[in-house]
């Protein structure tokens, strides 16, 4: 196994020796910028390369950011990005220093991405020493449960989308599903079976940062074989014993008298992309609550749109210029499908706008647009 040291070098060299010290002592191959000779590329391609070849990535964040590139990058942030989503990043982050402007954005930026994986602080060649070793011999046992098989992640995420139609006529609904890897065992029927789980999940979808229940309406869950559910009359969300979930909400308002959306009853661009971004977001925050170790690195998202039917798909702007007018979809299709795409895990909490983005467009053009 190699594992890349990353960090800035001047000022650094006891801990990065450090840090080499606790790889090499598990009888891990050491890549770092010091090792490499003189070489026709430069020393920014070298050391990307560094970074795709390795399997791992040590990253040592101190007081100094280092000089940016043309990028507009340090060399250090250049490789974390070149990691990121790609490979683990370990992070370490010095404590009892004043880091400069560029690195305490850095390390914001690393927190962000890295909540709940392995982010620790050190304060000196030691510490730092025996973090590094802890930090590598867990990585290793969380991959005993093997590599992520892509293949086999997407069509669990597919699998998880109901194929029979589960809509009333004219309410049609909305399905988030999200798959993680590697495949294990996540929760044990205990904690399945655990009423504080159902209430930490209930309470998120109804009061949480991105509500996706109905709080007027009531909720109810129960466990069937392997996968628990919460539901309300219109909505569902489901979690199995894998850590993999779904939620299925409405798509739209019912329409009513005064309400914005009145007229033609149609699909909001706006609301549908808003309701996939929440729905992504809460499987984001399920999988911090049940997985906070994050044995789970990998997912797969799919989303499909059940019971189009020939409602029009309008923007909001365009319902308020013309509520009574649309032309509606005749394209014969009842269903719209945004197919898995795989990401790491932290795009669900960090990046579901993006990805709502991305999903509404692909529904769009099956929805008749």
């Amino acid at each position: 196994m190699k594992i890349f040291i990353s960090s800035v070098i001047s000022g650094m060299e006891e801990y990065r020796a450090a840090a080499r010290e606790a790889a090499e002592t598990l009888r891990y191959s050491v890549v770092a910028a010091e090792d490499f000779g003189a070489s026709p590329s430069s020393p920014q391609q070298i050391c990307l390369a560094g970074v795709r070849d390795a399997d791992v990535v040590v990253l040592l964040l101190g007081a100094r950011y280092g000089t940016p590139q043309a990028s507009g990058l340090s060399p250090t942030h250049e490789e974390y990005r070149e990691a990121r989503g790609a490979k683990p990043v370990l992070a370490f982050v010095q404590t009892g220093v004043t880091t400069e402007p560029g690195e305490t954005a850095f390390i914001e930026e690393v927190s962000g991405w890295e909540h709940g994986g392995y982010r620790q602080p050190f304060d000196t060649p030691a510490s730092l020493r025996a973090a590094v070793t802890r930090a590598l011999h867990e990585w290793e046992l969380s991959r005993q449960a093997g590599p992520v098989n892509e293949e086999e992640l997407t069509a669990r995420a597919a699998g998880l989308l109901p194929w029979a139609s589960t809509h009333a006529p004219g309410s049609p609904l909305l399905h988030v599903a999200v798959a993680g890897a590697p495949a294990q065992q996540l929760l044990r029927p205990g904690e399945l079976d655990d009423p504080a789980l159902q209430e930490a999940m209930e309470r998120e979808a109804l009061y949480g940062q991105r509500p996706i229940l109905d709080r007027q309406l009531g909720v109810q869950g129960s466990v069937t074989g392997i996968t628990l559910s919460v539901r309300q009359s219109n909505a569902e969300i489901t979690l199995d014993e894998q850590g993999s979930a779904r939620v299925s909400r409405p798509a739209r308002d019912a329409n009513s008298r005064g309400h914005p959306t009145a007229g033609i009853p149609s699909l909001i661009e706006e609301d549908v992309r808003d309701r996939v971004a929440g729905a992504i977001h809460y499987a984001g925050w399920l999988l911090e609550h049940i997985d906070p170790t994050h044995r789970l690195s990998r997912v797969a998202l799919a989303c499909r749109l059940d019971g189009t039917g020939y409602m029009p798909w309008r923007t909001r702007a365009e319902v308020a210029a013309s509520p009574d007018r649309a032309s509606m979809n005749l394209s014969g299709r009842d269903s719209a499908d945004s197919p898995p795409v795989i990401l790491p895990r932290a795009a669900l909490l960090l990046d579901h706008s993006s990805q709502a983005e991305d999903i509404t467009v692909r529904l769009r053009r099956q929805a008749g647009r």
